[in-house]
């Protein structure tokens, strides 16, 4: 009976060990997908340049030869879904789909809606809710991941770093995740907008390898502000530095600078301010909206041309005024240009009224854009400058 038992037991043991699992990929016979470029195809069709990765480029270890870090496969079909399903046409790998970084749109397919592309994309069990979605705006989609890099640098990871960095150095692009995009399309109150990317240079020079030998690029992806949405299709551009008042009326900046003018003889303080909070208070009057926009933050002097004295509490005083008036005035600028030009709300003004006043909302939400582009909109700032890092005047020794 103990001889049986044992013999049970070691009988498991090894069909556990045997086994494996039913989805299995062998790693050396497959290739990640890390962008995809859609574009306007023949006879309504959807044209997908895929970017895979290249795994003996990728890193630039000794055995490679100095190729691509990836390899481009253009595919064209009804839906992302069925043409990327077919890659194997072409391909001799099984394709991992799961590490995918970002999806370009191109300006043409965003103008007639994005609805197709975001529901093949959110069923796919695949695609992670943190992939970017970026509009390429004067150049088709499939260039912005034709650019090659030197180091191995492959344009979807270079793009992302590029981007991460950018919102949080300065705030010139948006958060563009496929969760933001749908975040904002479910949420009342306030439109979608993307992050805008084109290229920068000429490039058919910049798709060689041999090109990425060189100091100057001939060509490379440049961020270009953001894309702004009415539900989920396409109407314009915002510039970088809007973008930026964008951000920090949402309260979604991590740091920036701004450059101040001093006096009339254009002279500049640049204050890098670090951290920056904005509130917003938001209420219907007579059917009209009534915003008030509060802006708090600290920063210190990064550089300054004019002669203002920083070794006085009178000296950071003035500036602290100036860059207060100086923002305020941005600040309503952007936000009237949003109005007059585009006429939906991109701030979230009607989402925060939902949110504090919805019986208010209520009476407004069903045509809510037309509203903001009535709205009376206040700004007021009050900014702290602590310090002027290693000298109080600009003509003095350190």
């Amino acid at each position: 009976m103990i001889r049986r038992g044992l013999l049970l037991i070691m009988t498991t043991v090894v069909c556990l060990l045997q086994s494996g699992c039913w989805d299995w990929v062998e790693v050396s016979q497959s290739s990640m997908l890390t962008g995809i470029a859609i574009e306007p195809g023949k006879d309504g069709l959807l044209k997908l340049t895929m970017e895979v990765l290249n795994p003996a480029e990728a890193q630039r270890v000794q055995s490679g030869n100095g190729g691509p870090a990836t390899l481009l496969y253009t595919l064209e079909g009804k839906s992302i879904s069925e043409a990327s399903s077919r890659m194997n046409e072409m391909v001799e790998r099984m394709i991992i789909y799961s590490h995918i970084q970002m999806v370009i749109v191109d300006e043409s397919i965003a103008r007639k809606g994005l609805n197709q592309i975001i529901d093949d994309l959110q069923r796919s069990r695949f695609v992670r809710e943190d992939v970017l979605l970026l509009i390429a705006k004067d150049t088709s989609a499939s260039d912005v991941l034709k650019i090659m890099y030197p180091s191995g640098q492959y344009a979807s990871w270079k793009l992302k770093k590029q981007i991460g960095h950018f919102y949080r150095t300065w705030g010139g692009t948006p958060k563009s995740t496929l969760f933001d995009y749908t975040e904002a399309i479910l949420r009342e109150g306030r439109e979608p907008v993307l992050g805008a990317v084109t290229v920068q240079g000429d490039i058919k020079e910049a798709k060689s390898s041999e090109r990425t030998k060189s100091s100057s690029p001939k060509a490379i992806d440049r961020c270009v502000g953001s894309a702004v949405f009415s539900e989920d299709k396409l109407i314009g551009f915002l510039s970088v530095s809007d973008t930026r008042l964008l951000n920090l009326v949402r309260d979604e900046i991590e740091g920036t600078s701004f450059a101040v003018p001093i006096d009339s003889d254009k002279g500049v303080a640049t204050i890098r301010m670090n951290p920056m909070h904005t509130a917003m208070d938001v209420t219907l009057k007579d059917g009209r909206p009534n915003v008030k926009i509060s802006i708090v933050g600290e920063g210190h002097v990064s550089s300054i041309d004019t002669d203002l004295p920083l070794d006085t509490a009178a000296g950071y005083r003035e500036l602290e005024l100036k860059e207060s008036d100086f923002l305020n005035e941005q600040v309503e600028a952007t936000i009237d240009r949003v109005q007059r030009e585009f006429g939906v709300d991109i701030f979230g003004f009607g989402e925060c009224l939902n949110r504090y006043h919805y019986r208010q909302f209520k009476t407004a939400k069903k045509d809510w854009n037309s509203h903001f582009a009535d709205a009376k909109v206040e700004v007021f700032s009050k900014i702290a400058i602590s310090r002027s890092d290693l000298k109080t005047r600009r003509n003095e020794e350190h």
